[in-house]
């Protein structure tokens, strides 16, 4: 059985989307994947994106999406708490 990654996109990375209407997209990723290389094949901007969480926790960029993760991407505009500033894009 395949295990979907859920990924949510908050304000303009949301809206700037234009073909995403739900709260969340499915990925379909079978092997631990860079969230670099998911941001590229889903065409959001690196510089768009302030911080990314993975199930719940802040993670770096350089971190992996696995599948069954949930990723969530705030965008520049979204204030962040202070103890998270090192793990800004």
């Amino acid at each position: 059985m395949k295990s979907y990654t859920e990924m949510v996109l908050y304000g303009s990375l949301k809206r700037d989307m234009t073909d995403v209407d739900d709260d969340s997209i499915r990925l379909e990723i079978e092997d631990p994947t860079p969230l670099i290389e998911v941001l590229q094949i889903h065409k959001i901007p690196v510089n768009a994106v302030q911080l990314a969480m993975v199930n719940h926790s802040a993670v770096p960029k350089k971190s992996f999406i696995h599948p069954g993760d949930r990723l969530a991407l705030f965008p520049k505009e979204y204030a962040i708490f202070a103890d998270w500033h090192c793990l800004k894009f």
